[in-house]
């Protein structure tokens, strides 16, 4: 279905029932050419393995993460996505590695990417300066007999189900300290094909470049009360780009509570608990204010995170992570 019939008939129908909708907005998300592709998090300031290969070995010791999002819980066949990472530095110190897992799931389209990536650190004064590379393989799955078309000639409905494999590559910088941190990343350099169905447009849909920054500060304010407010911009081609302002707060070395506005979207509060030095648990609950957060209600994502200490040394408690 080319994009701009498929959007005269977003806006023919809307509003319409919550199932038609997120087959529309799947629709557009597993079709177009360029638009946002990866999933959304919302906890990234906890762990940026998932948008930076930079971060890699970041946090000197072997570190594990888990994150279990649901987005749009009101509607049926909304985003869902599973995340695990694993990265740590290795002897030399200088190298950092990690590895990951994602799955992610809306409407019609499934996908699962298992990553690679390495990380070269530099010291900078009182922090690093680390140059990330990554690369792998995502396997998309599309059921399309689950789209309800409007053209029922559309190129796609004469497909049951399809799949194909694809590469991508990802490359970051990241500079941090222990109050501070800058990053910049790029991921899908490659623009593969995401399906093995030919548009007749020659307007296949296709992986997209997509852009993050980050930037975080840590202030001590008293003993108890760490201070942390950090932003984000990302940008991918197609889509408008997003702003996140956070504003964190580590109470007692122990617990992280904070609040952040995302433009176009809306806010999400969020929690982590440092159950122990080397465990954490992690909750956010997103409400959107525009007109598919309002639809579809809120979004929930459950972070757990263990450390390793393979250097037997001791870990600093870090005012980010």
């Amino acid at each position: 279905m080319k994009y701009k019939v498929f959007m005269n008939a977003f806006k023919t129908y809307f509003p319409m029932s919550k199932k038609l909708l997120i087959f529309a907005f799947c629709l557009l998300r597993a079709l177009q050419n360029f638009a946002q592709q990866d999933p959304q998090y919302s906890q990234y300031m906890f762990n940026q393995m998932a948008i930076n290969p930079a971060y890699a070995g970041s946090k000197e010791a072997l570190s594990t993460s888990a994150f279990i999002r649901s987005q749009w819980t009101g509607i049926d066949g909304a985003p869902k996505t599973e995340t695990f990472s694993i990265h740590g530095p290795l002897k030399s110190k200088k190298v950092g590695i990690g590895f990951s897992v994602i799955a992610d799931q809306i409407g019609p389209k499934k996908s699962i990417g298992v990553l690679g990536s390495y990380a070269y650190r530099i010291p900078i004064k009182n922090g690093k300066l680390s140059f990330g590379l990554r690369a792998g393989v995502f396997n998309y799955t599309y059921n399309w007999d689950d789209i309800i078309y409007k053209d029922q000639a559309d190129v796609y409905n004469t497909h049951n189900q399809t799949s194909k494999i694809v590469p991508t590559a990802d490359a970051g910088l990241y500079y941090y300290s222990n109050t501070l941190y800058a990053g910049f990343s790029a991921t899908h350099l490659y623009n593969g094909r995401l399906t093995s169905v030919s548009n007749q447009n020659g307007d296949d849909a296709k992986l997209s470049p997509h852009f993050f920054f980050t930037l975080g500060k840590a202030w001590s304010l008293s003993e108890n009360l760490i201070f942390n407010p950090s932003c984000m911009v990302k940008s991918a081609k197609g889509s408008p780009t997003t702003v996140d302002l956070n504003l964190s707060f580590l109470l007692k070395q122990r617990v992280w509570v904070g609040l952040s506005v995302r433009s176009k979207y809306g806010i999400v509060a969020y929690a982590q608990f440092n159950i122990t030095d080397k465990f954490k648990l992690g909750y956010s609950y997103d409400y959107g204010i525009n007109k598919i957060g309002k639809v579809g209600g809120g979004s929930h994502e459950i972070m757990l995170g263990y450390d390793f200490n393979i250097s037997k040394s001791k870990i600093s408690s870090p005012r980010y992570l």
